[in-house]
């Protein structure tokens, strides 16, 4: 990922998960007390870099750190057996950064994990966690039949993965029902970046890498999380595009707080950057003045 103005600085790491965080020069000296990082989660088959258009925006007023999920772009090499080892590999991660308050921000398969980091917190979790962003995030299938038929459906997309070219496999994953607003141009579009990020390299096969994430980390395999998310004393705020019928359902009948983006698909915030970026900032505005109030009232 490249630097985005010469008034910003970035650092990359890669151990044990790559990541790479973003702040204005002398940022956190001068007001890093009062402000949350923000901590971007993608979604399958993403990349750090799709955060790109958003982070351009924020991160002149906020630490915004980006990392690549197991199996993806830069953490290609990690594998993982589920969803609590994701967590430890994200709590190793943010320890090189000098973090106190954040705000997870996921998209699809990164809400989920923002939700289970939530709803289940490791003992050793160190950070507060001032909020959760969750853009087309599934909060788990609520009964066993629900799970058995979705862990089938994905086994299905985990034999793909692993055996046929990525190329291939992508003409299909982008023909299912949540991927319905995009144009043919975006879809191939989107199968040639897909495919760049998943280059086999360095001996590890992108697509059988995918096959292994989706695998421990299939929406069967997510605990059904709703209830504990409902009772979170912490500001929740799911997002959604209207474009997204299945998730617009799903959204509205979480009875979370929730905020629908016209125009907008499963990917809000590559359909509609500016409007995402809107969002993020008066979710942490909200929270900055929940939490004056807060502490004024104490």
């Amino acid at each position: 990922m490249q630097v985005l103005s010469n008034v910003i600085t970035s650092k990359q790491t890669q151990s044990p998960l790559y990541s790479v965080s973003f702040e204005l020069a002398n940022n956190r000296i001068q007001s890093s007390a009062a402000k949350p990082s923000l901590v971007f989660l993608h979604g399958l088959l993403g990349s750090t870099a799709d955060w790109q258009p958003i982070i351009a925006d924020l991160s002149p007023d906020y630490q915004c750190i980006c990392i690549d999920l197991p199996g993806h772009a830069g953490s290609q090499a990690v594998t993982v057996n589920d969803f609590q080892h994701v967590e430890q590999l994200i709590i190793a991660t943010l320890a090189q950064y000098q973090l106190d308050n954040i705000i997870l921000v996921g998209y699809s398969l990164g809400a989920r994990i923002a939700m289970t980091i939530a709803s289940d917190q490791a003992s050793n979790w160190p950070y507060t966690l001032d909020g959760l962003l969750l853009e087309s995030g599934n909060p788990g299938l609520n009964s066993s039949a629900e799970q058995l038929q979705r862990g089938l459906h994905d086994l299905g997309w985990v034999t793909r993965f692993s055996d046929d070219t990525l190329p291939t496999v992508l003409i299909d994953w982008y023909q299912q029902g949540v991927f319905a607003s995009l144009t043919q141009a975006q879809k191939n579009a989107l199968i040639k970046t897909r495919c760049q990020i998943q280059a086999d390299k360095n001996g590890f096969s992108g697509g059988m890498q995918i096959s292994k994430m989706l695998a421990a980390t299939s929406l069967s395999k997510q605990g059904y999380l709703l209830p504990q998310l409902q009772k979170a004393e912490l500001p929740v705020r799911m997002v959604c595009g209207e474009l997204d019928p299945k998730f617009v359902l799903l959204t509205k009948a979480s009875q979370l707080d929730y905020r629908l983006v016209s125009r907008a698909g499963h990917n809000v915030h590559a359909d509609q950057p500016h409007e995402f970026i809107q969002l993020v900032r008066d979710f942490v505005s909200e929270i900055a003045v929940n939490k004056a109030t807060h502490k004024k009232a104490a």
